[in-house]
């Protein structure tokens, strides 16, 4: 992720066209806004649009703009939204939803900065940067015909992919303190804390739905929690605890103290690898106090020299 940022710092005051990938609630979207926001273009609009279904007149018209009377409905002239973004950055969420027909308008575009409106006689010169982003496999779509060759490497100049959640757990516990802490803002309440072996399942799931499904199960946490309540591992989702449970054997007889005393010593083990032993480095890693480590340690029967 680090790397990610240097690569937006590099690419921000490109005109280049920029390709995101990745898994669905990864945040493409968010990323796409940090180029912008970092970039000269920063003081102008940014502008999303989905691709995803819409007939090829409204996805034509929308992002061309047309003449007035060029179809039925057409009462007025229209910009579109490529024109309407002058200046700023045009953001194409599910790029590889967009209608084959309009790819080759939308290749032009990119080619040699016109927009044909529906309708009009002439194109018209623009100046917007393009990011584009989807969840498909491109090189893929390309193979199978529904995505135009030429449009694929013309979009991937600049390609950048945000790996899933279950890929970067580390980044788990940060954006549970941050988004938690937001929700809790948001609802009014105060003094309520997670409890380790909540953040520890968190930190054992591999969320299919990455960080949009981390946020969504976050607020609902803080929707229904007490002031002064501290919220324990039993009030997170089933599949959370669902999938610990099927990754433990014999789970049918385990129960869920015994499955988070499993993860406990799981992930305490795996970080004491990771940190060669070094009881410091291991609490800072898990959020603990040395004392608190030593005390779950001794208690799950785990020994630093032999873990």
């Amino acid at each position: 992720m680090r790397e990610l940022v240097s690569q937006v710092i590099a690419v921000c005051d490109s005109h280049a066209p920029v390709l995101i990938t990745g898994e669905t609630g990864t945040g493409k979207e968010l990323l796409a806004r940090a180029i912008h926001l970092t970039g000269n273009r920063r003081n102008q609009l940014f502008t999303p649009f989905n691709c995803t279904g819409l007939s090829l007149e409204i996805a034509d018209s929308q992002l061309f703009g047309h003449r007035r009377g060029s179809f039925t409905g057409a009462l007025n002239d229209q910009p579109g939204i490529i024109r309407a973004s002058e200046g700023g950055t045009l953001f194409l969420d599910e790029i590889g939803e967009l209608s084959l027909e309009l790819q080759p308008k939308l290749l032009r575009f990119l080619q040699e900065g016109e927009v044909h409106p529906v309708g009009a006689a002439a194109p018209f010169k623009t100046d917007v940067r393009v990011v584009v982003a989807t969840n498909l496999d491109l090189p893929a779509e390309v193979k199978i015909g529904r995505f135009r060759q030429d449009l694929f490497y013309r979009l991937n100049v600049v390609p950048l992919h945000i790996p899933p959640l279950r890929e970067r757990r580390e980044e788990i516990p940060p954006l549970i303190e941050y988004y938690f802490d937001l929700y809790l803002r948001q609802a009014g309440k105060e003094n309520i804390q997670l409890s380790q072996q909540a953040i520890e399942l968190m930190m054992r799931y591999d969320w299919p739905g990455n960080v949009r499904e981390l946020c969504h199960e976050l607020q609902r946490l803080a929707l229904f929690a007490m002031d002064g309540e501290a919220v324990d591992a039993a009030r997170l989702s089933p599949a959370i605890i669902n999938q610990t449970i099927q990754n433990k054997p014999n789970r049918q007889e385990a129960s869920l103290s015994e499955t988070v005393a499993e993860v406990e010593r799981q992930l305490i083990v795996e970080t004491l690898i990771a940190k060669n032993g070094n009881l410091t480095h291991t609490a800072t890693m898990l959020k603990l106090t040395i004392k608190g480590l030593k005390d779950k340690m001794r208690r799950l029967g785990i020994e630093k020299s032999k873990p």
